[in-house]
């Protein structure tokens, strides 16, 4: 919170013999004009914000600090940041890490010491805002980090809701049972986590003690946050958290178009719209298969999935969980539009799919560290951290 000094209007400093007419004193503006400078570059992204907090004390002063703020609350999510897999540079710390802006294309290192000793859960669904998910790897404590303000909250041991005990530190069932496959959060203060490979689904909200199991067995897909919502698949269809229930509970969102389907993704398609993203695999000889693909949009008041042709400027890309990107072409010159970058084959190739004509050909092999190296990554990072 602003200091009272700082609630006051500065004067102006005096202009000096070396300063040329039409300098300006931008360390003593105006607290209400650095306040609205602030806001305008928080609208754009909160590294922004952040930067923009960095240059003085007096602009600091007089704008809001991040840091004792609730991680929950949306504000300052890190929503177009994604964390990639593998060190922030070759040779360097532990602690470096590597960060890409989907609207900028800005790379980044940022230093997380807190990724040490836990899993991160991977993916744009199980990174709910940009908010990273931690899993401590000893306690099974959950930590929520924001990567960019270093922001987080923890929540109690997750032991109590597994199918099983851990035998051993080096027992990689468990590991792969206790992996967080998908997060989010609910209203105002409910996490939901997924545990694909023991089909659970649990909850906590601020200051509970313990998790609640919501749903196990029936779960089809990993979850996915949108607009403060999370959403799952089941057999009966697209669901969703109700988090307003005690406990909280699944609710119909939209039934499915049709069964005949494999795999769902979503994706945020940042135009205040969720992607709903069906496959159907068809076996042809042995492990040999072919994918179709049928994107939909949820109309939400209509409580149905509305078929789309049309993802106009933009592409998803899509890997191993529901959670999926959407990216614009716009920003990106290299990217096609109205496309599906997916992985497909045993061999873990990407493939790029027209969704007008569903002609399809392979992504040759892209530079490390390219735009492509890196989404295609993040969208097939199923590794623990």
């Amino acid at each position: 919170m602003a200091s009272s000094s700082s609630e006051q209007i500065r004067p102006a400093a005096p202009l000096s013999a070396g300063h040329q007419e039409g300098w300006r004193d931008w360390a003593n503006l105006d607290e209400g004009l650095t306040k609205r400078m602030a806001e305008h570059a928080l609208a754009n992204d909160v590294a922004d914000y952040l930067c923009f907090r960095a240059v003085c004390v007096p602009w600091r002063d007089s704008t809001e600090d991040p840091k004792p703020q609730n991680v929950l609350h949306p504000r300052f999510h890190p929503r177009r940041w994604i964390l990639l897999p593998g060190p922030g540079r070759i040779g360097a710390a532990d602690n470096l890490r590597r960060m890409r802006n989907l609207s900028s294309g800005e790379r980044v290192a940022v230093n997380l010491p807190d990724l040490q000793g836990h899993a991160v859960a991977a993916g744009s669904g199980g990174s709910p805002g940009g908010v990273l998910v931690l899993v401590d790897e000893r306690s099974l404590h959950v930590r929520l980090l924001n990567p960019l303000t270093a922001q987080f909250i923890d929540f109690p041991s997750l032991t109590p809701v597994f199918s099983r005990r851990r035998v051993g530190r080096m027992d990689k069932s468990f590991q792969d049972i206790s992996r967080v496959t998908g997060a989010g959060i609910a209203g105002d203060s409910t996490v939901v986590l997924h545990f694909g490979f023991d089909n659970k689904l649990v909850s906590a909200k601020l200051g509970d003690n313990c998790w609640v199991v919501i749903s196990e067995g029936n779960l089809l897909c990993s979850a996915f946050p949108f607009a403060s919502n999370v959403y799952f698949a089941n057999k009966e269809g697209l669901m969703v958290v109700d988090a307003d229930a005690a406990p909280p509970r699944l609710v119909l969102a939209a039934s499915w178009p049709s069964s005949d389907w494999t795999m769902v993704h979503m994706a945020d398609s940042s135009s205040g719209e969720l992607l709903v993203l069906i496959d159907k695999a068809h076996f042809k000889h042995g492990e040999d298969y072919i994918v179709d693909h049928r994107v939909f949009r949820l109309d939400k008041a209509a409580g149905m999935l509305v078929p789309t042709m049309d993802l106009g400027e933009h592409a998803l890309f899509v890997g191993d969980f529901s959670g999926a990107l959407c990216v614009s072409s716009k920003d990106f010159r290299c990217i096609i539009p109205n496309t599906i970058y997916f992985q497909h084959d045993r061999f873990n190739r990407f493939y790029v799919r027209h969704i007008s004509d569903g002609k399809t050909r392979l992504l040759f092999g892209t530079a490390n560290g390219s735009l492509f190296d890196d989404l295609t990554s993040y969208v097939a990072w199923n590794a623990r951290t």
